[in-house]
């Protein structure tokens, strides 16, 4: 009774923590989205020029590359670059590598509107960021009483770490 009534507790902390968590990341993104729309930018066209700008060097701005950094379809991607595009926000280059790949690469226009967007995110992260960290430490100060299983009594099986698979440039 009392190791049942032990794990419930332990449920019902993380379940806590993990809504504040999702609650300042949702806060975090609400922001986001309402400055971009503000630059009259729509919020996916920001999210893109970030990934472009902020490729990891040796990666390539590529569709496929793009489509799985936002977790959009290839053809969505495609449709905000054409967008994106027709607003001088960014340009299409062809791959020194492969003549059949389209590298995209953000132009002056587009990075004066992501500095902009950069310098306010990152004004808001100053203020988030503190709470969003307490949050995390929250979490892994709950997971850590108990260990990975919440209620099923199993343990967690090891697993690849969530994130994008990088195309290196031969």
């Amino acid at each position: 009774m009392i190791k049942s009534k032990q794990r419930l507790i332990h449920q019902t902390n993380l379940l806590q923590a993990l809504a504040e968590f999702r609650y300042h990341l949702r806060s975090f993104l609400q922001f986001s989205e309402q400055i971009a729309k503000k630059k009259h930018l729509h919020p996916r066209q920001h999210q893109l020029l970030l990934q472009i700008a902020g490729i990891t060097e040796g990666c390539s701005a590529t569709i496929n590359f793009l489509a799985e950094r936002l977790g959009l379809r290839q053809n969505s991607v495609v449709e905000l670059a054409n967008r994106s595009v027709s607003e001088g926000l960014v340009q299409r280059g062809e791959d020194p590598y492969d003549r059949r790949r389209v590298i995209l690469s953000v132009t002056p226009k587009g990075m004066r509107v992501l500095d902009s967007l950069s310098a306010s995110h990152a004004r808001e992260l100053d203020e988030f960021g503190p709470g969003l960290i307490r949050t995390l430490e929250h979490i892994k100060t709950v997971r850590g009483k108990k260990g990975d299983a919440l209620t099923t009594g199993r343990p967690q099986t090891a697993r690849k770490p969530a994130g994008p698979r990088l195309r290196r440039l031969r």
